[in-house]
């Protein structure tokens, strides 16, 4: 088995631009889980799976995609633990329907975090970014990451989402840096998404909305 599992890397500060031809190519139309795997995967997981996180990445309401889009990142993230280089989905995926507009909107709302990335990211400790070992504990948290975006359950989608971006954002451009980032938000993450089920368990859905997210934007400063 190859122990170079990333695939080669675009140059940098190049994403926003990557992203936005793929969605411009579309011309407006609506497209499959299969047609995105088709027109990107040749670039291996990494632009993937920034485009399925994104949506779910923006602190926006869209309901509807965190729990079928973290399923197929939980099949992605397998696939790299098991060193496959190029995404692969069964025909019951690839025929999900993913809508233009959400993809538009995510573009244009991400607009912001894109260029952020774009100005951070770079190939950086490269070697750590093909390492098997070091890839395959990316694709750990990248499964259990996705894991939490499939519940029905506020809080549990936006910082997973977030965190599995920046993975991809690292797996792309081959940073290493960004990807021990990714790593170091991993637990930030994970102990929202609990926080939020145990409020969930013990005081009901109500309880995340009207305590745990004061709670958050409060140790944020963001009150």
């Amino acid at each position: 088995m190859s122990t170079d599992a990333a695939p080669a890397t675009a140059g940098h500060g190049r994403l926003s631009q990557e992203l936005r031809a793929f969605i411009v190519g579309l011309e407006g139309q609506d497209c499959t889980v299969g047609d995105l795997v088709d027109r990107i995967g040749d670039r291996g997981f990494g632009l993937l799976l920034m485009v399925l996180a994104l949506p779910a990445a923006l602190p926006l309401p869209a309901p509807g995609y965190a729990t079928p889009f973290g399923i197929l990142m939980i099949l992605l993230g397998g696939q790299m633990l098991v060193g496959r280089q190029v995404p692969w989905l069964p025909d019951r995926f690839r025929s999900r329907s993913v809508r233009y507009k959400l993809l538009a909107f995510s573009l244009d709302k991400g607009a912001g975090l894109l260029r952020l990335v774009e100005f951070l990211v770079r190939p950086r400790l490269s070697g750590l970014a093909r390492n098997r070992a070091f890839l395959a504990a990316i694709a750990v948290i990248i499964i259990a990451m996705a894991c939490s975006m499939t519940l029905p359950i506020p809080l549990t989608n936006t910082a997973p989402s977030f965190v599995i971006f920046v993975l991809a954002a690292g797996i792309l451009e081959e940073d290493g840096l960004a990807l021990a980032a990714g790593l170091v938000l991993a637990p930030v993450a994970a102990g929202i998404s609990i926080a939020a089920l145990y409020f969930v368990v013990t005081q009901g859905v109500e309880a995340v909305e009207t305590q745990l997210k004061p709670m958050i934007k409060g140790g944020l400063g963001l009150d």
